[in-house]
């Protein structure tokens, strides 16, 4: 049931503060290349980021200080197991 909620408010909160028309929408397919993983994961960090600058909603506020947490610690990961892949090759 939180699930659920989390998902339509997530859904709700990002069509309103979208840049981007959901008719100009792609869909992302999952892709083996890390520098393309890694450069996805920068943008979902951006992403979080500009939507903790608009957010007002002190719930909200709550929820995007923990995505950009998230993503940042993914992006981080990421780079992190990049290096130790170009150090043992």
């Amino acid at each position: 049931m939180a699930r659920d909620f989390l998902q339509s408010l997530w859904k709700t909160v990002h069509t309103q503060f979208s840049l981007v028309d959901s008719d100009d929408m792609v869909e992302v397919h999952p892709v083996d290349d890390l520098e393309a993983v890694i450069e996805q994961a920068r943008q979902e960090w951006v992403n979080a980021r500009t939507f903790f600058d608009n957010v007002v909603d002190p719930d909200l506020v709550d929820y995007a200080i923990y995505s950009i947490e998230a993503a940042e610690r993914k992006y981080m990961y990421l780079l992190r197991k990049a290096r130790k892949q170009n150090a043992g090759v």
